[in-house]
C-alpha cells in the first residue's frame, strides 16, 4: 500500500498581520481545519491574514471551495486576506476558482470500455472513509509514475480524487464499506473507475452541492476529462462513475468553456475485492 502524504498547518504571527502556513495535500480531509484556524483568526481579531500555499502538493474542489470560504469571510469583515500560490500544478489547479454553479453536465452512458489491450490495470478496494481520497491518489501516483507527464499525473491525480471524494460524501445508504478503484493504462490514455455497491445517481437527480466544502466534483470531471460517465455493475446492483484522459492531448477545455460530451453513463464489472496489478499479454 503506497504511504499516504502527511497535512500540515502552521501558524506565525508578526506586528503587520498573521500568516496560516500549509504543506501536503489539502482536500476534503483537510480543508476543515483549513477553515477552522482561519475562522479562530477572524475571532482574535489578528488583523490582515495571509494564507501561504507555497509548500502544498495537491489541491481539490474541496480545498478550492474553502479558499473561496475564506475570502468571502475576510471581505464581508472588511479583513485583508492574502493567498499566495506556489508555482506549478497547484497553482494552475487554482484556477478552478471560477468553476460555474450552474452547469450542464453531459456523461456517456451505458459506453463499454476501450476494446484495445492495456499495457496494465491496478485495482483494489478502500475504505469508505475521510482518508479514502489521499490513499487514491498515492496509489494513482504510484501507478502512473513512469511513462505520464507531469500536466497529465496532475489531472489524473485531481479528478481521480474527486470521483472517490464524491463516493465517500455522497454515498447512498446502500453504498457499502468500500469503494473500488480501478487504473488502466493504454498505450495512448488512462482510464480511472470508481465502484461502489450502491444505486449510485441519476444525472438529472443529483444529491445538492454542500454550503461548505466540494460539490463541485463532477463539474471538474466534466471540464478536464476527455471523456466521462457512469453504469450500472452487475446483476445484483452497483455503480461506476469512469472518465478517460488522452494522454499528451490537449484536455476537453476549461471549465469555462467546456465542450458537452456525448450523452451516456457506463460501466463494466466491478473492481475487484483484493489488491492487484494485471498486465495483458
Amino acid at each position: 500500500m503506497a504511504a499516504l502524504p502527511n497535512f500540515r498547518i502552521d501558524t506565525s504571527s508578526t506586528e503587520s498581520g498573521t500568516t496560516i502556513k500549509l504543506a501536503g495535500e489539502l482536500d476534503s480531509a483537510t480543508c476543515g481545519e483549513l477553515v477552522a484556524r482561519f475562522e479562530q483568526l477572524l475571532a482574535e481579531g489578528s488583523g490582515e491574514i495571509a494564507v501561504d500555499l507555497d509548500e502544498v502538493t495537491f489541491i481539490d474542489s474541496a480545498g478550492l471551495r474553502a479558499i473561496i470560504v475564506i475570502e468571502r469571510a475576510a471581505r464581508e469583515r472588511d479583513i485583508a486576506v492574502a493567498i499566495r500560490t506556489p508555482p506549478g500544478p497547484v497553482a494552475d489547479l487554482l484556477q478552478l476558482t471560477g468553476i460555474r454553479e450552474q452547469v450542464e453536465l453531459s456523461p456517456r452512458v451505458d459506453e463499454p470500455p476501450p476494446a484495445a489491450p492495456f499495457h496494465e490495470r491496478v485495482e483494489l478496494e478502500l475504505a469508505r472513509d475521510p482518508h479514502a481520497p489521499a490513499r487514491a491518489r498515492a496509489e494513482l501516483r504510484e501507478a502512473i509514475a513512469d511513462g505520464v507527464g507531469e500536466s497529465d499525473r496532475a489531472t489524473l491525480t485531481l479528478l481521480t480524487s474527486e470521483l472517490v471524494t464524491n463516493a465517500v460524501i455522497h454515498a447512498a445508504p446502500d453504498a457499502g464499506e468500500t469503494v473500488g478503484l480501478r487504473i488502466t493504462r493504454y498505450p495512448d490514455r488512462v482510464r480511472i473507475e470508481v465502484t461502489d455497491p450502491g444505486s449510485g445517481f441519476e444525472l438529472g437527480n443529483l444529491p445538492p452541492r454542500p454550503r461548505d466544502f466540494g460539490g463541485h466534483g463532477l463539474v471538474v470531471v466534466d471540464g478536464l476529462s476527455n471523456r466521462w460517465g457512469t453504469i450500472r455493475t452487475g446483476a445484483g446492483g452497483g455503480f461506476c462513475v469512469w472518465f478517460e484522459l488522452d494522454l499528451g492531448a490537449a484536455k476537453a477545455g476549461e471549465l469555462d468553456a467546456a465542450e458537452p460530451a456525448e450523452q451516456s453513463v457506463a460501466a463494466e464489472p466491478s473492481v475487484a475485492a483484493e489488491p492487484s496489478v494485471a498486465a495483458e499479454g
